[in-house]
């Protein structure tokens, strides 16, 4: 019972010896975390934004490099059509030129006739570039006027006559800042000439628009030869 007691003293007297934290340790405390609390926000904030960054810029050249090789491939085929089916742009067989790359020929767009799907039909296809209403302004999905795209159209030609007799266009890229079509003749000179076009030059370029940093563009090219020509 004695030791007991002993035993109870010395702990009340430790527990008298110990005091509490004054009023400086804990705005001192106070301080500590909120300052670390406010390095670890920072770190999650850049965090955040590296990441938004990477996948924006990965989206914008995904973005161009599939609407370029769609554009590309497609271009390759220019020309091959099959003979059975002849229309008014093709009226002799073997094919004439101008059932590859159809006039007129712009720096924005354009427009050749191949049987893509191997069908026996012969198909026209029409790329587009639509600047944005407002092309100063970084590209914004939610905001329509600031958002260049690139389409395509697509026609067969069906007993006599072109189906769909108006082509609808859908979108294959978004974010398009600019599109530059060069038509080049056999020896690699530019030419507004359709029969004399054997190779095209086409330039994409995309924009990239994340939260938080500045805009940036990303631009493709590529050289397409007529294989049937």
């Amino acid at each position: 019972m004695k030791r007991y007691a002993i035993v109870n003293y010395r702990v009340r007297r430790t527990m008298r010896a110990t005091g509490g934290f004054s009023l400086i340790e804990l705005l001192i405390g106070s301080v500590v975390f909120v300052v670390v609390f406010l390095a670890i926000l920072m770190i999650l904030d850049i965090s955040q934004r590296d990441y938004a960054s990477g996948a924006a810029k990965s989206d914008v050249q995904e973005n161009v490099r599939v609407a370029l090789e769609s554009m590309a491939r497609e271009l390759r085929m220019a020309g091959y059509a099959p003979v059975d089916s002849p229309h008014a742009d093709c009226p002799t067989v073997p094919l004439s030129e101008h059932c590859g790359v159809t006039p007129p020929l712009t720096a924005s767009s354009v427009t050749f006739q191949a049987d893509l799907d191997d069908n026996k039909l012969t198909d026209k296809v029409t790329y587009t570039f639509d600047a944005a209403d407002e092309p100063t302004k970084p590209c914004d999905p939610s905001d329509s006027t600031t958002v260049g795209t690139l389409t395509r159209s697509f026609q067969s030609w069906v007993a006599g006559d072109w189906s769909p007799v108006t082509p609808v266009a859908y979108e294959v890229a978004q974010c398009v800042k600019t599109v530059t079509i060069t038509y080049r003749d056999s020896t690699g000179a530019a030419t507004a000439v359709a029969a004399n076009v054997r190779r095209i030059t086409i330039s994409i370029q995309g924009e990239e628009n994340a939260r938080g940093q500045a805009p940036r563009t990303y631009s493709l090219a590529t050289d397409v030869w007529l294989r049937n020509f």
